[in-house]
């Protein structure tokens, strides 16, 4: 009783209960603003393209940019998905009602976030130039891409605070505050892109510079935030900020494995957009597509593919930040419950996405295609169309993955997760790659993207007895515990204490 009231007195407005309540509404409610803070991201990403597309080089400058997206996914990756250790740590100690272990886990997150950007944007400035070689990168967009990339990295610092910051927010049931400082630090994106573009024609650099600079406004905000919210459960303090070996440990114990499993996604996705510069005078109902039709149709699918991904991503950290608190507070029923509230909001969420690109196929696409410098538009339409039917109308596929290993997750079952992706998603699409994709009839955009739902069905299958088995194994766990915090029943003389008859859950 004494603790739930010291939860109670620590609650606030932005912070939600994730441990009681109707999780059926509770589960939208707590994923829709880390849905949107996603698909603000993409909105300034897309003006970002758009920018350059419409007052900057055009077609190939708007490739050149979004070329970079599976590249910086990848040397992003791992440390990007270290945060998911951040949610996890702090969400069990919360759930736990452990505040000291809760306060340690946020001051050592934020100054490893520091440490772990600076990191890399050293790395990834000084590599980006043969990284982009490595891919086979063609030459009409190569010295773009790579002034991109390189500008992009130094703002790793500010990335990885937000990151970190944001993902300690949620853990502690705020998914409300990272969309606001998002919705601030954007606006000086979009305000910053055509002054940058327009006015100063600095093209590509334009747009980099302008992310650099609200990833700096939205990691100070985060900061501020951290420091100055008193009433939240816990809050940065000055003297607090220093490295605690524990929390770290525990931080990397679950959120290397889950960067690991980012690699294993983001390797073969380089490997795929390589793949597909090999496509040249590819021919869609026959319509001769040349390369660069091809590549800015993958692009703008591709932008496309991040909104619908959004709300899987917004219902699968959901379930990180869920099931984290009720593992601390050890609530199997909401655990459990948790696991197909995530599903089926995700699966609702998929159907209408993909209901509105094949409707509106050509509208949404066009949003980002552009006539000129030897693109047609009409034909970067047609190959978009072939990716983005393969990818949105089997992301549910993809969803019933990403939220079962943020379930496992969440249970401090990391491990798991990561290799099952290594062996069924970089596997089988590396496999596919180099055994069938160089044979003439596989060598095409439509059998290139089907690797995505192939390697996603795969691992839905292994899923389903892992999932059964670990949660089976951390129930037995609360169970065993519960039965030995409880005093054993004695008679008049206390040290002389029954046996106590241990009794099977079985019936």
């Amino acid at each position: 009783m004494e603790n739930t009231e010291t939860v109670k007195r620590h609650h606030h407005l932005s912070e939600m209960d994730l441990t009681s309540g109707n999780f059926f509404w509770k589960v939208p409610l707590f994923a829709l603003p880390m849905a949107l803070t996603t698909l603000l991201q993409l909105l300034y990403t897309t003006v970002d393209l758009s920018t350059v597309s419409q007052f900057g080089g055009g077609s190939l400058s708007m490739a050149a940019v979004g070329s970079n997206t599976p590249l910086i996914n990848l040397i992003l990756s791992l440390f990007v998905a270290m945060a998911v250790g951040v949610n996890v740590t702090i969400g069990n100690a919360k759930g736990a009602n452990d505040k000291e272990r809760a306060s340690k886990a946020l001051h050592s997150s934020i100054i490893f976030s520091v440490l772990c950007g600076i990191a890399v944007g050293l790395l990834g400035y000084f590599i980006s130039p043969y990284l982009l070689k490595l891919m086979d990168t063609p030459d009409s967009i190569f010295a773009n891409a790579t002034t991109y990339l390189q500008i992009y990295f130094i703002g790793m610092p500010f990335l990885m605070i937000y990151n970190f910051g944001s993902q300690a927010l949620r853990a502690l049931g705020d998914s409300q505050r990272p969309l606001y400082i998002l919705i601030i630090s954007g606006i000086f994106n979009i305000v910053f892109d055509p002054v940058f573009v327009i006015y100063g024609h600095m093209d590509v650099a334009g747009v980099a510079w302008a992310t650099v600079i609200s990833e700096a406004i939205s990691a100070l905000l985060t900061l501020l935030w951290l420091f100055l919210h008193k009433k939240g459960y816990v809050y940065l303090q000055f003297k607090n900020l220093k490295m605690d070996s524990q929390s770290i440990k525990d931080i990397v114990r679950i959120g290397l494995p889950a960067g690991i499993q980012a690699l294993g996604f983001n390797i073969p996705n380089v490997l795929i957009q390589s793949s597909l510069y090999t496509i040249s005078n590819y021919t869609i109902d026959g319509v001769l597509i040349s390369q660069d039709e091809i590549v800015a149709g993958a692009s703008a699918s591709s932008n496309i593919e991040g909104y619908v991904y959004a709300f899987i991503d917004a219902f699968a950290m959901t379930a990180v930040s869920f099931v984290g608190q009720n593992y601390g507070a050890k609530n199997e029923k909401n655990i459990k419950k948790v696991f197909w509230d995530c599903q089926i909001w995700m699966a609702i969420c998929c159907l209408v996405c993909s209901l509105i690109c094949f409707f509106l196929d050509d509208e949404v696409l066009g949003a980002f295609i552009t006539e000129g410098q030897g693109v047609v538009r009409a034909n970067a339409l047609a190959a978009g169309k072939q990716r983005m039917y393969m990818m949105v109308f089997t992301y549910v596929l993809d969803g019933f993955m990403d939220i079962s290993g943020s379930y496992l997750r969440g249970m401090k079952h990391s491990t798991a997760p990561a290799l099952i992706t290594l062996f069924g998603v970089t596997g089988s699409r590396i496999l596919f790659l180099y055994l069938l994709f160089p044979l003439a009839q596989f060598h095409t955009v439509f059998w290139l993207y089907f690797t995505y739902p192939l390697s996603w069905a795969i691992v839905d299958i292994i899923y389903i007895p892992v999932v059964l088995l670990l949660q089976k194994k951390v129930f037995a766990s609360f169970h065993s515990e519960s039965n030995s915090s409880q005093p054993l029943p004695t008679t008049g003389n206390a040290s002389s204490p029954l046996p106590v008859k241990k009794y099977s859950n079985k019936k």
